[in-house]
This record gives C-alpha cells, sequence and structure tokens, in this order.
C-alpha cells in the first residue's frame, strides 16, 4: 500500500506541476492581447482557466475550441465585423495565438457594451457565456447602472459560470497579473 500511496502521490504532483507550466505560458500573449482589446488580462487568464484549464486542443461539450471555448458561430463573427480572412478549417481556432484574440474580442464586445454598469465583468460574462440575445431577451441587465447582476440571472449554469470565473480573476489580479 505505501508503493501505491507513492505512485498516487508522484501523479497528483506530476499533474498539478504540469497545470501550473500550462497556467503561466500564455501570459505573454494574454497581456498582449488584453492591451489591444482594452479588457483586464485577468479576465482572459479566469475565463482560459475555466474553459479549457489552459489546454489548447480541448473541444467543448457543442463543438467549442481550444483554450477559450470559441464557437464556429463566434468565429465567423469575428471574421464578419473584422473583415479577416475566411479559416481554412475551423480547426485553426486550436491555434492559441488565434484562439485567444478571437476569446478576446468576443469578451470585449461585452466589456465595451457595459462599461458603465458597476458590474461590468458580470455582464460581460454572461454575455460570453449565454450570449448577447439571452442577456437581453432574460432581463439580466440591471435597470440602475449600480445594480446587482447576478440576482438576475436566471440560467443556474451561467450564474456559476460567473461566480466561479469572477472569484478566479480576482485571484489573478490580486497576484499581480495585470496590464500596469
Amino acid at each position: 500500500s505505501i508503493f501505491i500511496m507513492a505512485g498516487g502521490l508522484v501523479y497528483l504532483t506530476k499533474g498539478y506541476l504540469d497545470f501550473k507550466k500550462r497556467e503561466k505560458k500564455y501570459d505573454s500573449l494574454i497581456l498582449e492581447t488584453a492591451q489591444r482589446h482594452e479588457i483586464p488580462p485577468s479576465l482572459i487568464k479566469a475565463v482560459m482557466l475555466r474553459e479549457s484549464k489552459f489546454k489548447d486542443h480541448v473541444r467543448g461539450a457543442h463543438g467549442e475550441y481550444g483554450l477559450m471555448q470559441i464557437t464556429e458561430g463566434a468565429a465567423d463573427d469575428w471574421i464578419r465585423v473584422t473583415r479577416k480572412k475566411t479559416f481554412e478549417s475551423y480547426q485553426q481556432l486550436f491555434i492559441p495565438e488565434l484562439n485567444i484574440e478571437i476569446g478576446a474580442w468576443y469578451l470585449s464586445k461585452g466589456y465595451k457594451k457595459y462599461k458603465d454598469y458597476k458590474n461590468v465583468l458580470a455582464l460581460t460574462l454572461a454575455q460570453y457565456n449565454a450570449g448577447p440575445t439571452a442577456v437581453i431577451k432574460n432581463k439580466w441587465v440591471p435597470s440602475h447602472k449600480n445594480g446587482e447582476v447576478l440576482k438576475l440571472v436566471t440560467f443556474p449554469t451561467t450564474k456559476e459560470y460567473i461566480k466561479y470565473i469572477l472569484k478566479h480573476e480576482l485571484a489573478y489580479k490580486s497576484k499581480g497579473f495585470t496590464s500596469d
């Protein structure tokens, strides 16, 4: 049983060290992209933690791609709005630079739209997770700029998504992961 416990400890330690390596791997790219899109780098990093645990070739349950779990629809919107050339294949969404660029662009849309609200991050994340139509249709935008957002979110999975990312965004920011 000592060998089993030792093996388990080695396995857990390796997993933790692998995660810590992945967690820092994209820091410079995140900082650069966040600055270009004028959003907090801690937000991008916390979204990546939740969406993929920093694994660049992960696929989501609904077909999302990569680090920030980009949908084909979000990629198509990015192409249309930014007038970038089309993809040869959606498999290109696994490329970290492209994936983070599209994810940050999509986050920045919500961030800029709700920048005057006290809970701009919660609204941004609601839009990232459930889509802009869901945010408006379900009346998740508070009637006044200082209003609480989480009380209005009616999708339990979106509410938990927002809470998780806000907690980790604050942790990354408090550890100094900012663009300052």
